[in-house]
């Protein structure tokens, strides 16, 4: 995936769906979760003979949380399509939103509640 950070100047706006522009968005997490996947991959290879401190530790976990809640994204943006065609104002359940996700974070987003802070410690973690 190649990320370009310019936008064409010049086009002009264009109307799209609520339902197109949700499938896009999905495209994107989709690709952005393969990178981060790769990524981690390539991170498990480098560090098989490598030891690491804590901290170490606890900056590599957060790669692994980011490709977890961008897989999650990306679960809850098809189970919203899945769901009968849904007007901008219309509601769903948030149950069905989080079908499928593990991700504790995700759903208690999805509820509205407060996300808690990643204090795991070390001892408490698995890499990818």
């Amino acid at each position: 995936m190649t990320m370009h950070s310019t936008v064409t100047q010049g086009a002009p706006p264009v109307k799209i769906t609520v339902h197109d522009t949700v499938f896009k968005v999905l495209r994107l997490l989709d690709m952005a979760g393969e990178e981060l996947t790769n990524a981690q991959q390539a991170v498990a290879e480098c560090m098989r003979d490598t030891s690491m401190t804590s901290s170490e530790i606890c900056r590599l976990q957060k790669l692994d949380l980011a490709t977890q809640t961008v897989a999650s994204a990306a679960t809850v943006l098809k189970n919203l399509m899945s769901l009968a065609p849904a007007g901008i104002k219309d509601t769903v359940s948030v149950a069905r939103l989080y079908e499928g996700i593990t991700l504790g974070d995700v759903v208690q987003v999805l509820r509205g509640e407060d996300t808690p802070g990643h204090t795991t410690t070390p001892g408490e973690m698995d890499l990818f």
